[in-house]
């Protein structure tokens, strides 16, 4: 049996995880620390330098037999997020995050030009932060970031299909910023982008010899990690926010879902995004029903559906609205509402938007037959057990830290020589099945129902709260 160890890692929207697998895909240490952004008047950076010093002292708390059997490094991240370096990798700013808000007033022309929302909202950023800068710069991803920093390589690591950056030098050119913002040279998972620097190697007490892998933005890296590779399946990673991307062996376009290509020739990825799910229930839980957090809190026994009807939408939402006016509503509280079953009814509204994202995909034409759910919400039962209630379908799990398996996939892919598809089908397996109760789903379709209608009868008046 092989002693190498491949070291993964994904920087998240409030967190830096880092962990090594064996190359049998055994976890053998796990680290997680906190970085949250600096938030004020819808502005979301984050000075970059957090996920280097949580990085460091993630692998510093590995013990040294383990950091010496270490032979790859593979990194994922959220975006879009904007972190611009000059020409000798010096930070121009913090990062901008992708809940950053500036630019807004350039998306409603920019949509009229067939631009995806998520290149929509990058671009949109990108106009405003070229008012204010000197010179040009490169663009980055957090994990480009963390590569630079290891390697002294600016690269964007990526699938080289549309719909895995947010920005491509042909969409720079067509809004006149291609002068001011520099795509630096594309390198595709599973590639070695290059050996540590013998100075950081030795900071980091890892072997001279360390090989960086290039990653995956981390949806796709989910998509890796739940073995989301063969039509009809989708992938829920159910963290802070949420993505529910499905592979497609057809073309279909929905309102407000993304449709691009699949990074496996002749399918097509698409996705629908949810900004604060997860972010919504922790809210309940702490800001409504006063506890410090739903973890280790006994729910079980609430009766379901609650008939408290929950919609998540604390910052807006994302797919399918694209709206930033949307706001959270709670319908139907009576005398025998109370703090668990509130908080019940938050993962009931999250299970309603998962399902008014798989309904689209459904009225488009594409074929959704099951669900593999990952992240933070998908370590708690019941939450996936209410999410097959509502949608009527079996939701798996594999396991929950999905995007630091893909980036294992990927980092043993590039070691052994092997497919990172093959590798993906024979080390991600499902660990459990939550079926749908036949008798919940129809009860849950009723209020399903109503959750549609409270979004059309108040965009209305949404629009004059922001007013």
């Amino acid at each position: 049996m092989s002693s190498d160890l491949v070291m993964a890692v994904d920087i998240g929207t409030t967190n830096v995880k880092l962990a090594l697998f064996d190359t049998e895909g055994r976890k053998l240490f796990h680290f997680e620390r906190q970085c949250r952004e600096d938030v004020s008047n819808g502005r979301h950076e984050i000075d970059p330098q957090k996920w280097w010093t949580a990085f460091v002292r993630g692998v510093h708390a590995a013990n040294e037999e383990l950091r010496k059997r270490v032979r790859a490094i593979c990194i994922s991240s959220q975006g879009p997020t904007i972190v611009l370096v000059d020409r000798e990798g010096r930070l121009v700013g913090k990062a901008i995050g992708w809940l950053d808000n500036r630019g807004q007033q350039h998306l409603q022309s920019l949509r009229m030009q067939s631009i995806d929302e998520q290149t929509a909202s990058a671009v949109a950023k990108l106009i405003e932060l070229k008012k204010v800068l000197n010179d040009n710069a490169y663009l980055l991803q957090p994990a480009d970031y963390l590569i630079m920093r290891l390697t002294g390589r600016i690269v964007n690591a990526t699938f080289p299909q549309y719909g895995y950056s947010p920005w491509y030098k042909e969409i720079l050119d067509r809004f006149d910023l291609s002068q001011t913002f520099i795509v630096p040279e594309l390198v595709e998972p599973s590639n070695v982008i290059g050996k540590l620097l013998q100075n950081v190697a030795r900071r980091l007490g890892l072997p001279e010899d360390v090989i960086v892998v290039a990653g995956a933005p981390d949806f796709a890296a989910a998509l890796l990690g739940t073995n989301t590779l063969r039509p009809g399946v989708a992938c829920d990673r159910a963290g802070t926010s949420e993505g529910i991307t499905l592979c497609s062996d057809v073309e279909v376009h929905a309102p407000g879902l993304i449709t691009t290509p699949f990074f496996i020739d002749g399918l097509w990825k698409i996705s629908g995004l949810l900004t604060t799910s997860g972010k919504a229930i922790e809210w309940m839980a702490s800001r409504v029903a006063r506890y410090r957090s739903v973890k280790g809190l006994s729910l079980s026994n609430v009766k379901r559906p609650t008939g408290v009807i929950f919609l998540p939408h604390l910052v807006g939402e994302r797919s399918p609205y694209w709206s930033p006016k949307l706001r959270g509503i709670l319908f139907g509280l009576d005398l025998e509402s109370n703090s668990k079953s509130l908080i019940v009814s938050a993962a009931e509204g999250v299970a309603f938007a998962v399902r008014h994202i798989v309904d689209e995909m459904r009225k488009a034409g594409a074929r959704v037959e099951t669900i593999r759910t990952t992240g933070g919400q998908a370590t708690n039962e019941l939450w996936n057990q209410i999410k097959a209630d509502v949608l009527g379908m079996n939701v798996e799990l594999v396991r929950p830290d999905a995007e630091l398996f893909g980036c294992a996939i990927l980092a043993i892919s590039c070691l052994n020589g092997e497919s990172f598809t093959q590798v993906a089908e024979r080390l991600a397996s499902v660990k459990k099945r939550f079926t749908p109760d036949p008798e919940r789903h129809k009860l849950y379709n009723k209020f399903y129902e109503i959750y549609l209608e409270l979004h059309e009868r108040n965009l209305d008046l949404f629009e004059r709260l922001e007013g």
